[in-house]
């Protein structure tokens, strides 16, 4: 068992081997493909004590597909009362490319049923409904109806849940239009107009898998064209759009870079490409860079020939001739470097921690306003901080709150990897950082969810 699963005997002995029907150990339902009849069929023959033998698709613990060639065989005493159940498993490998399926549907459609149905009951003389009422009544409904009455309301995953119930609905959730209206009533129409581009490749089916499960998502190695030369290390990249956009790092002999590059994955054939620019900021590395609006880039910081930056530059990337500019405003936060920083509103600069030419670690949080006349920078009070560090993460959420992970972190006279959350909302009135109790996600009903380990440097 543990050679063919990948599982060790002390995560699997007194649990119930459903696990396997699950491709992922965080997955909250089994696998789609999984055949709920033959599901069904085993728990049936395990209620009646009677033999059972059929194939189940299963999974190893790195969520290879197997196929599991089953039989149950009930034991009994002498009073003829079922005492015990053996099981013999056959694993073979399963010839599936999970990236290219679709779900299963049942064999027979509404239609069908109906058909079959009317045959009968004109056979025997009886009104269908009367004779007939397994029929269900939510498949009378018209397409429409159902559409935009009912599949609109539900969720992503229920969605694709539902869909499996005959090729009629399966039709209707493979409609894009339909698929758009879930995500929008289940994400909102800004988070959907955001995502609308995304989805002229992927489309809004898959698009839904890969944001609610993990069941879609795998990392596929991407070959492209051009090269980011010279080479470098302690760059900084961010997401444009569609484009990968990568400026500065540092090169040989600690050399400061001030180039600009960029990978648009939309392309046919996606090559990096260097950006031809008027004016570039100073070389630098241990920088962040921020994307605004979808093509305005914004970079702050890092170490440079002459040491720390707290200077702010700001590029149009489909401007016709792009040209870095700097922006400046007010008291700017301290000179720092592997600081971490994010976009708010996709108009605001949020810069965070970092560390100094002294090598002290900070713990402040500030904010610059790029679409007023005049950028001015402000600090954000908050009665309690997060202790200093350097190399952690921002991340934005439900448009204004902000959630920090990981990073070096101050602990007493030490420096230690941190695992810690911190979440704050800069919509209230007082923003305030509080920590996350990130073993909560852990407690019953979430037995899979999976802490990270401590790090740094992550984005």
């Amino acid at each position: 068992f543990e050679v063919f699963t990948g599982y060790r005997a002390d995560e699997v002995l007194g649990r119930n081997c459903r696990f396997l029907q699950y491709r992922d150990r965080r997955a909250q339902r089994r696998h789609p493909l999984v055949d709920p009849f033959v599901v069904s069929e085993i728990r049936r023959c395990l209620e009646e004590g009677i033999e059972f033998e059929g194939e189940l698709l299963n999974f190893r613990k790195d969520g290879t597909p197997l196929v599991n060639r089953l039989k149950l065989a009930p034991i009994r005493d002498d009073d003829g009362i079922v005492t015990h159940v053996i099981g013999i498993q056959v694993y073979s490998e399963a010839k599936l490319d999970l990236n290219h399926v679709s779900y299963p549907v049942f064999k027979e459609t509404c239609k069908q049923q109906l058909d079959q149905s009317s045959k009968c009951s004109y056979l025997s003389g009886n009104p269908l409904f009367n004779h007939h009422q397994e029929i269900c009544g939510i498949l009378q409904l018209s397409d429409e109806v159902l559409a935009y009455n009912i599949l609109s309301r539900l969720t992503p995953r229920d969605v694709a849940s539902i869909g499996s119930v005959c090729r009629r609905i399966r039709q209707l959730t493979k409609n894009e239009h339909v698929r758009k209206m879930v995500c929008q009533n289940a994400w909102g129409k800004e988070v959907t107009g955001t995502l609308d581009m995304m989805t002229r490749k992927l489309g809004w089916g898959r698009l839904a898998r890969e944001l609610t499960t993990l069941e879609a998502v795998c990392w596929r190695k991407l070959t492209v064209g051009g090269a980011v030369e010279p080479s470098r290390c302690n760059f900084s990249a961010c997401a444009a759009g569609n484009r990968l956009v990568l400026f500065g790092g540092e090169g040989v002999d600690m050399q400061p870079m001030n180039d600009t590059f960029v990978l648009n994955l939309e392309a046919a054939n996606p090559e990096w490409q260097l950006v031809s620019v008027e004016s570039s900021p100073p070389g630098r590395w241990g920088h962040t860079l921020s994307c605004l609006n979808g093509s305005w880039l914004v970079v702050f910081g890092g170490c440079g020939r002459q040491g720390l930056l707290n200077d702010v530059f700001v590029l149009d990337l489909d401007a016709k001739q792009p040209s870095w500019r700097e922006v400046s405003g007010g008291t700017p936060p301290l000179p720092r470097s592997w600081h971490s920083s994010c976009t708010v509103d996709g108009s605001k600069l949020v810069v965070s921690g970092g560390c100094t030419d002294a090598g002290v670690l900070l713990s402040d949080t500030y904010l610059l306003d790029l679409t007023t006349e005049k950028p001015t920078w402000k600090e954000i009070p908050s009665s309690w901080t997060p202790p200093s560090r350097l190399g952690h993460s921002l991340s934005v959420y439900s448009r204004t709150k902000i959630l920090m992970f990981g990073g070096l972190a101050k602990s007493g006279n030490l420096q230690l990897r941190s695992g810690e959350a911190y979440t704050i909302d800069l919509e209230d009135e007082e923003p305030q950082w509080r920590q996350l109790d990130c073993s909560a996600f852990t407690s019953v009903g979430n037995q899979n969810a999976v802490i990270p380990p401590p790090r740094l440097d992550h984005v």
